[in-house]
């Protein structure tokens, strides 16, 4: 009688075979932000106007932003919008960034935010080269805009942590 060789099944190494790489496409909106918003704050080079202590970000809003850092997580949410929908204006990110006002015992409203801190974010995400004025309108991202967001969003796809975001121990 021959024996019969059952060969072992193979156990796949790595990303062998699977696809690499991410875009800011494939990673939660939330986990995207987070991750950029870390990585302006980390390089120091963005631009942050001396206001945003106390500016409110919509004339729905009652206070500023509790967020020491808001200012990083706009910047970063404006550049996932504009990656995601190239052309966009200050018009269209107001809807998108809109909340609803409350007016006591009226009905609430939804109201457009406001378009100066979106404007100061795109004029800092312009000083990066991230993004560019648009051809017909609006604002579009750059080649390095793009390199740079999918870079994250493979980072933030992995759980990778980037060197410099975890604080120092103390001895």
């Amino acid at each position: 009688k021959k024996q019969k060789m059952v060969a072992a099944a193979k156990k796949r190494v790595g990303n062998v075979g699977k696809r690499k790489g991410a875009t800011v496409r494939d990673v939660p909106a939330n986990k995207w932000v987070r991750a950029m918003a870390a990585q302006f704050k980390r390089e120091g080079k963005i631009m942050v106007p001396t206001c945003t202590d106390f500016l409110k970000t919509s004339h729905g809003r009652e206070r500023a932003p509790q967020n020491h850092d808001w200012y990083y997580y706009r910047c970063a949410s404006v550049l996932r919008h504009i990656y995601l929908r190239p052309g966009t204006g200050y018009g269209g990110m107001s809807k998108s960034f809109g909340n609803k006002k409350n007016k006591g015992s009226l009905p609430e409203s939804t109201v457009r935010a406001a378009t100066g801190p979106l404007h100061w974010a795109c004029k800092s995400l312009e000083g990066l080269k991230l993004i560019a004025k648009g051809k017909g309108k609006g604002r579009v991202v750059t080649r390095t805009g793009r390199k740079t967001a999918d870079s994250v969003a493979f980072n933030a796809k992995i759980h990778r942590r980037i060197a410099g975001t975890k604080k120092a121990k103390k001895n």
